[in-house]
Order: structure tokens, then C-alpha cells, then sequence
């Protein structure tokens, strides 16, 4: 079929397939395969939003329903976020996941001890190799525009100023130890991390971002332009570093102009009544708060959650752009993370 009609037009067919289908018509032809796999297709393509719920059960008692983490994808131009489908991996009931990257889940067993990492759009899986310390806090990196290999981040021991890790690197197949050194007293490192550029970077409640390159293990510490609070997030938009900082009613984001001086700049300030015009949520006693998510990665567009929704909110127009509502449970459900995430072949060829 592809020999029957120009390149031109293939290309703008398959850039309005859905993903998992685009990811599948790899194997149709060496000639589709090459188109899926150019960066000129994967331009054209929107991103893909994601988001990683939390429902809250019944807390409490051993009769509780066991808290965990429900991954949903929002579709394009708003509407209903379902959860997704993910009885195709084998061991989604007897595991939890514990991060997620970039279009790709880090789940765990804690018996016995077991990582998989799992990428829904393409139902593929892995089972990495046991680690040899007992993870305290895992992350999982991975950018799809970059390379299929992913790392999984374990933290096994806490050093006065720094940590003991393993890291697992998909490309290699193999588990590494390191020591490295935060530069701040550990006890001022918060659980807030955010992965980009091969590079964890995590919020210190001393006031601090501190950089951890993967490759090297080198920390390097930045002051922040506004105190850290269990709402404040880190994040990157036009490949710069930003920090949110929020008190539920007020959001203020700045901007890294410099990282070697530490000079951030102020990007955009929008109040609760920016985000939320509903004149009878206001009338009522209820409180009327948004907490921030995400940063789009390439547009001047935050990711919000406002009382059961996932909003999507232009920061230069000042209006809701799209708006996702979470099923039946949308009034108990909490979000916890969500990410963006190009489209490439890398991201359809991971795990192959």
C-alpha cells in the first residue's frame, strides 16, 4: 500500500494515528518503520499527557482497602480520564507502582523483591535483576526523545551529607553502586525529584535544588528564589530549570537564567480565581484551592489540580485550555504526579 502513494501523504496519515496504533505499524514495512522513526514525524505529533492517580480507600484497621496508585491517560481536548488497562502485565495484582517517567511505570514486589518496569502504550515489560540493598526510595528516569535505555534510581542508606545508591541501567543490564555527596545535610532533602537531561534533580528544604548527573554521580547545589514547602515542585519548560511554588490559592514560578550564579527570574503569578471562575463555588463553604503539577515541556502551559479535575492552563492567554475529570471516584481521588512525553522510537521500541 505504502509503494501506492507518496511519502508526503503517508506521513500525514500516521501522524493522526493514536499512539499505541502507531506504534504497531512499525512492523508493517521497512518504509513505514523509517517514517515512524524520523524526527520530522515525531514533531508533528502532540504529546502524550499521562497522569498517575492516587484513590484514598479506607484508612486504617486490617479490613482497609490496600492505598495504591491507578495510572489513567488523558485524552486529547479534555473530557473523562479512564483508568487504564493494565491486566496485560502479569504481576499488576501481586505489585505497586512507585514512579513513573516519561510513558514509562516503575512497579514493585515487596515479596519477594521485584522491579518491573512497564510501558503501557506498547504492553511491553521487564524484570530487572534483583538489587543487592533494600531500596528505601526509587526512581525511575527515562526520555523518550533521547535513547530507549532508562535508569532506576534506588536509594539503600542515608550518609550524614549524602547517600549510598544503586543504579540500574537498562543499556548495560546491570545494577552499579555509588556514593554520592549532596553537598547539604541530608536531613535537609526533601522526597521531591525531578528527572531531566540524565540528571535527577531534588528540592532541599534548606531552600536548595540540588542536580545529581546519573553519568557521574557529581551534586551540584542552587539556592532557590523562594522557600521549599510539600507543594513546591521543580521542572523544566523549554529545556530551563523552574520552580513552582505554591500555598493552594497562589501559584508563583521562576525561571533559571543562570545556574552557575543562581540567578532565577520571575516567569508568571496566577491566584485561585485566575484558574477557577465558578461564582457558586465561591458562594459555599467550601475551600477553594489548586495544586500544581507539571510544566508542559515546551509551551508556557502548567498542569493544575483543582477540586476533581486535571486542568490544563495557558500561562500568556490566563485561560483553562483542557480539563479532565477522573470516573466515578473523582471526588475521592488524589492526584499525585503527571507527565508529557513525546511520541518516538524510542519509546516504541523500549523493552523490545
Amino acid at each position: 500500500m505504502d509503494g501506492e502513494m507518496s511519502e508526503d501523504v503517508l506521513t500525514e496519515i500516521l501522524a493522526r494515528l493514536p499512539c499505541k496504533s502507531l506504534a504497531r505499524s512499525q512492523c508493517v514495512s521497512t518504509s513505514w518503520q523509517r517514517i515512524i522513526s524520523s524526527d520530522y514525524l515525531r514533531r508533528r505529533l502532540r504529546l502524550i499527557t499521562s497522569g498517575v492517580l492516587f484513590h484514598d480507600g479506607p484508612r486504617g484497621g486490617d479490613g482497609g482497602r490496600k492505598q495504591a496508585y491507578t495510572y489513567a491517560c488523558a485524552s486529547d481536548g479534555g473530557g473523562v480520564a479512564e483508568a487504564a488497562d493494565m491486566s496485560f502485565f502479569p504481576c499488576h495484582d501481586t505489585s505497586t507502582i512507585i514512579d513513573g517517567c516519561n510513558g514509562l511505570l516503575l512497579y514493585y514486589a515487596s515479596y519477594p523483591t521485584a522491579f518491573h518496569v512497564v510501558n503501557p502504550t506498547t504492553q511491553r515489560w521487564a524484570a530487572l535483576p534483583a538489587a543487592r540493598g533494600k531500596t528505601l526510595l526509587s526512581v525511575l528516569a527515562f526520555d523518550p526523545s533521547a535513547s530507549p535505555h532508562y535508569k532506576v534510581v534506588c536509594f539503600t542508606g542515608w550518609l550524614p551529607r549524602g547517600a549510598s545508591i544503586e543504579v540500574f541501567d537498562s543499556e548495560a543490564g546491570a545494577w552499579r553502586e555509588h556514593e554520592v555527596d549532596f553537598g547539604l545535610d541530608t536531613n535537609a532533602m526533601s522526597a521531591t525529584m525531578h528527572c531531566f537531561g540524565g540528571a535527577l534533580h531534588v528540592l532541599a528544604y534548606s531552600g536548595h535544588v540540588v542536580r545529581i548527573d546519573l553519568d557521574t554521580m557529581a551534586c551540584a547545589v542552587t539556592a532557590l528564589p523562594a522557600p521549599v514547602s510539600c507543594r513546591a515542585r521543580a521542572g523544566h519548560c523549554r529545556g530551563r530549570l523552574r520552580y513552582a511554588s505554591s500555598d493552594g490559592s497562589r501559584l508563583r514560578i521562576w525561571e533559571l537564567r543562570d545556574a552557575g550564579g543562581g540567578d532565577w527570574a520571575m516567569k508568571h503569578e496566577i491566584g485561585v480565581k485566575d484558574v477557577i471562575a465558578d461564582e457558586q463555588i465561591y458562594g459555599s463553604s467550601q475551600a477553594v484551592t489548586f495544586l500544581f503539577m507539571a510544566f508542559h515541556p515546551e509551551r508556557e502551559v502548567v498542569y493544575l489540580w483543582a477540586p476533581w479535575k486535571l486542568l490544563a492552563f495557558d500561562m500568556v492567554e490566563r485561560r483553562v485550555e483542557e480539563e479532565w475529570m477522573f470516573g466515578s471516584e473523582k471526588e475521592g481521588a488524589h492526584l499525585i504526579q503527571i507527565w508529557l512525553f513525546p511520541f518516538s522510537r524510542h519509546l516504541a521500541n523500549c523493552l523490545a
